[in-house]
């Protein structure tokens, strides 16, 4: 059993590069199918679950602290190298569908709480808010909005919002993958027009071609992207914990209600959200480096919370409560996705994109699109980019919704 924090880190960083090599590199068929996040997630949490390492004071502190500094890096990294303007040249039909499926899961989220709220553990509103926020735009999300909740590493409610996800997701994920055939018995369900999106697709590749940097990467680009990634976290962790929100407002300070509405916590994580879009939109944006590193960090941070998650500690029945409301979820969601693909004639590919930068965000996304058409994959990353964008907040707004009822 492992006990040294310097042991603990550089297993998971070897078991994290592992799995990468087995999906980039040997490029195995089964990534294809489940990503690489989904085997990172249960490895940590197999981990834990079997004792491999102790989940000593000393390193529960440092996989709180470290998560804690290197979350608002991630965030603007990820955030900044793709221009979030792209997203409205898809069309109104493609966004207006993202944003269509994020009410629906929003609304599922509520629907199915009030349902099975009696059944459920008093803290089921923090599961079901940190659950959304990967449901409406990936992983990324989990981890800013379980911080902005001020949910504890290895508690009950982040157990189970793992789980879900785990499990109700990939199944998604499987499903959009093999509806890949059926899209000429689709769009005569729903009366599509798949050249108009073909054409769409086509002028967003033009232009990220003709913005791509041709050059190899320098030693300043990684220096820059790491300066900058730091620089923007030191900021916003002072911004969100000591000016917007410090703690203990009076009535007296400056918009006191507003800035008390979320945590300092919550307030680091929509600045840094804030300030990568807006970063996005300038020359920053043309720096090399900032999504591979943003990349490292994600895959760092959801090893380090999957490894302070220890399933031994699980209820069973409330796991299968709590599994049943997540498919209750995505079966409402489905049916407004055929609803809406009926209305407005939409592609499945419209909807399979826009469902997937929902629920699996833009590492799963691109995934989808890239089964459904090659040419697809860059409208799958932009409009997972989206949905990070926008999920933590949405979660951490449902969340707010939740506790009240």
């Amino acid at each position: 059993m492992i006990t040294s924090v310097f042991s603990f880190f550089s297993l998971l960083v070897l078991f994290i590069t592992a799995v990468l090599y087995c999906e980039k590199t040997l490029q195995l068929k089964l990534f294809k199918i489940v990503p690489a996040l989904t085997f990172i997630y249960f490895g940590g949490m197999a981990g834990a679950t079997f004792k491999v390492w102790q989940l000593t004071p000393e390193i529960s502190h440092f996989i709180g602290a470290l998560k804690y500094y290197l979350l608002p890096m991630m965030l603007f990294l990820l955030l900044l190298k793709n221009d979030i303007r792209d997203v409205f040249k898809l069309g109104p039909k493609l966004v207006g569908s993202f944003l269509a499926v994020t009410a629906s899961i929003v609304i599922g989220f509520i629907i199915v709480f009030i349902a099975f709220r009696s059944r459920l553990e008093t803290e089921a509103w923090q599961t079901f808010s940190i659950l959304s926020s990967s449901w409406i735009g990936g992983s990324t999300n989990m981890a800013a909005t379980q911080q902005g909740l001020g949910v504890a590493d290895g508690s009950q409610a982040l157990t189970y919002a793992f789980l879900m996800d785990n499990i109700c997701a990939s199944m998604w994920l499987v499903f959009m993958i093999s509806l890949a055939p059926f899209r000429k018995a689709f769009n005569r369900f729903s009366g599509a027009n798949s050249q108009e999106v073909d054409g769409i697709i086509s002028s967003i590749q033009l232009h990220a071609s003709e913005r791509e940097d041709k050059r190899e990467y320098e030693f300043m680009d990684f220096m820059l992207s790491i300066g900058l990634g730091l620089g923007v976290a030191g900021i916003v962790l002072v911004l969100g914990k000591q000016v917007f929100n410090p703690g203990g407002l009076s009535e007296e300070h400056l918009l006191s209600g507003f800035r008390g509405f979320f945590s300092g916590s919550g307030w680091v994580v929509i600045l840094a959200t804030v300030a990568g879009i807006v970063g996005s939109m300038t020359p920053l944006n043309r720096i090399k480096g900032p999504d591979h590193i943003g990349s490292v960090l994600l895959y760092i941070i959801v090893g380090l919370i999957a490894c302070a998650t220890d399933f031994s500690t699980i209820d069973l029945n409330q796991a299968a409560i709590y599994l049943i409301s997540g498919v209750l979820i995505l079966l409402f969601h489905l049916v407004v996705l055929l609803v809406l693909a009926k209305l407005f004639k939409l592609d499945l590919y419209i909807c399979g994109i826009a469902s997937q930068a929902n629920i699996g965000g833009s590492v799963s996304a691109p995934i989808v699109a890239g089964t459904y058409n090659k040419a697809l994959i860059p409208a799958g990353l932009i409009m997972g980019i989206f949905g990070s964008a926008i999920g933590t907040i949405s979660a951490l707004m449902l969340a707010k919704v939740l506790m009240t009822l």
